[in-house]
């Protein structure tokens, strides 16, 4: 379960209409920028029958394609609130890919664990919707291995709307979980700090926090301080999804922490320096 978000959303947002007319002349003034998160001629040209959400596509021919590179605000469902902006990501999809069909460019992996197809997606402009969506704050730049052959074209794009606090990174609208606040019922894509207490190695690196959580590094890639030597006391932001594996996992393997996330990229994980 994906703690609740706080109705901090209302104060954000003015109306509708002004919201999209400032990402859209947003768009007109980046377009270059846009155009740049490009890693080839399109694999396939798609017509596409709706938009599920703000990073997911149905097509006409059944298929659903999830963007590459980018996790967009869930909308409500169920019990489960929409998170913040999550019906402006959509709606900012669903504009941005309106007038023709859509291009579709693979990476190196093609499906995720629901069958669903990985793709960076592009509009019938050329102009990719990734890069659009975290320029507009719309969305956080992730990237999950191997499909990160655009990762730091993207994090790029997000740094840009975080500097200039647009969208998610508007003060007050996305919260910031605290690793020694975190307890049982979350979970989900989290914006979460901490610091670092210990560096244990497998075959992954796993730093462990000031609370139940650890982060799960690749091993090999190189993340500012690849040894792990002086990573003790450090300060960290990452951002991914906080899986709890449990009170039974944590009952047989007492010397680990209850929650994790992954991050396979630098790109998505800040470590402060001392």
């Amino acid at each position: 379960m994906t703690r609740l978000f706080p109705v901090a959303e209302k104060a954000f947002r003015a109306s509708l209409s002004a919201f999209f007319y400032a990402c859209f002349l947003l768009l007109a003034t980046l377009a270059p920028a846009h155009a740049d998160c490009v890693l080839g001629e399109p694999d396939e040209v798609v017509a596409l029958k709706k938009v599920v959400d703000g990073d997911t596509l149905r097509l006409k021919d059944g298929r659903r394609v999830r963007l590459i590179g980018v996790n967009a605000p869930e909308l409500a469902h169920g019990r489960r609130q929409a998170q913040p902006l999550a019906r402006e990501a959509k709606e900012f999809t669903e504009r941005f890919l309106e007038g023709g069909d859509v291009e579709l460019v693979y990476d190196r992996s093609r499906y995720d664990n629901h069958g669903r197809v990985l793709a960076h997606v592009y509009n019938h402009r050329g102009d990719s919707l990734e890069s659009a969506l975290l320029a507009a704050g719309l969305a956080f730049h992730v990237a999950i291995y191997p499909n990160l052959a655009l990762a730091e074209c993207l994090a790029i794009r997000e740094q840009d709307a975080r500097t200039h606090n647009r969208g998610v990174w508007a003060p007050g609208v996305w919260p910031e979980l605290k690793a020694a606040d975190i307890k049982p019922g979350d979970g989900g894509f989290v914006l979460l700090t901490g610091t670092v207490k210990k560096v244990e190695h497998n075959q992954f690196v796993w730093l462990e926090l000031d609370g139940p959580v650890a982060v799960r590094l690749r091993s090999g890639r190189d993340y500012g301080h690849q040894n792990g030597d002086n990573w003790q006391g450090r300060k960290i932001e990452v951002k991914g999804w906080l899986i709890d594996r449990g009170p039974k996992y944590i009952s047989q393997n007492r010397q680990n922490k209850r929650w994790f996330i992954s991050s396979d990229s630098e790109f998505t994980i800040q470590i402060s320096r001392k």
